[in-house]
């Protein structure tokens, strides 16, 4: 029922907790001498107890199920668990042979004057320990509250955050080298003195780079897909400024639609090409469980390190967006170049 929802295993808890509370006090009793040890009233009171218990938050779930979190709904919880309970143990013992009630009473059995009498006290007992249980129940769900909405604060503050970072690492590849540019444009002058179909195929070559280069809609995530395009249309311009690298390129299909944000992938390449020295370069991707693995490899023969702007510039970008749950793992030797990046998928 929508009344009770959200009654369930924690309620139980609750109620057992109680339920242990009071029978270590009943036991510190017993040990000081206050109280004589007795295991059938014990053992009863503890299923009862908990019974009680159980009704009293299921009063109290109700409540601010119809009220909300609020004064009244626990006013009336209190009231509600009050009556209900007094009146179960009224049917109980009044279903119980009397030498079982007085049983489960104990020896100091209270004498009252009348039923009125009887009924009133239990009701005060029960006012008593549902006032406690139903604004200690209270206190918890406030609680619990305040942490969802503290967590959920967090979350979209982060979320806001590494949206705000993703359109400036878009913003930032955007921007175009005006080396790069100058030299294209210079080549692509060239290739039109000599060839008018060579000259088009340059400027087609430098439109593709600009095209995936420049940001697209800024609501829209990057995925691996677009940052491949955006290498390949590099490395074939850069081809037309120099020899051209080899290329070969190994994406499985189910990482091309993984989110990647920009300005990973084109930095890494760029870094393995060292100066367009290296002849052969291999990007390689696959997504495992929780993670999008890329590889770049290329055969540099520069025997000093460079271009650790690029690298420095990445594990930066890593560590602004995975907050330390992205890694990255560069290997430079005198024929080659290894960069693999590890994102949470």
């Amino acid at each position: 029922m929508k009344l009770f929802a959200g009654f369930g295993r924690r309620h139980f808890i609750i109620a057992t907790a109680f339920v242990v509370v009071i029978q270590l006090t009943h036991s510190t009793y017993v040990l000081v001498g206050k109280d004589e040890f007795e295991a059938l009233p014990i053992v009863c009171w503890t299923a009862m107890y908990f019974a009680l218990f159980l009704i009293g938050l299921a009063c109290a779930v109700a409540a601010e199920n119809r009220l909300g979190p609020s004064a009244k709904s626990v006013a009336l919880a209190v009231v509600v668990s009050a009556i209900v309970t007094t009146l179960a143990i009224e049917a109980l013992f009044g279903l119980l042979p009397a030498s079982v009630a007085q049983a489960l009473e104990g020896r100091k059995r209270m004498e009252f004057l009348s039923a009125a009498h009887r009924i009133a006290f239990r009701m005060t007992v029960a006012t008593s320990w549902s006032l406690l249980l139903v604004v200690f129940y209270h206190l918890l769900q406030t609680s619990r509250r305040a942490a969802e909405q503290l967590h959920a604060a967090r979350v979209a503050a982060l979320s806001a955050e590494r949206k705000v970072l993703e359109g400036d690492l878009r913003a930032m590849q955007g921007r175009v080298d005006p080396q790069l540019l100058f030299d294209t444009l210079l080549a692509v002058e060239r290739a039109y003195l000599q060839d008018v179909q060579t000259g088009q195929e340059a400027l087609d070559a430098l439109i593709r780079f600009l095209r995936a280069a420049l940001p697209g809609d800024p609501a829209a995530s990057t995925t691996l897909a677009g940052e491949q395009e955006l290498a390949e249309a590099y490395l074939d311009l850069v081809g037309r400024l120099a020899e051209p690298a080899r290329l070969e390129i190994s994406v499985a299909p189910e990482a091309r639609a993984a989110a990647m944000p920009a300005m990973l992938l084109l930095p890494l390449v760029r870094w393995a090409l060292d100066d367009r020295s290296a002849t052969q370069l291999q990007i390689s991707a696959r997504r495992r469980a929780d993670a999008l693995e890329v590889s770049v490899r290329s055969d540099s023969r520069a025997g000093a390190p460079a271009g650790e702007a690029h690298i420095a510039g990445v594990r930066e970008r890593l560590a602004r967006l995975f907050a330390g749950h992205a890694t990255l793992d560069v290997s430079v030797s005198a024929g080659a170049r290894h960069a693999r990046l590890s994102i949470p998928a």
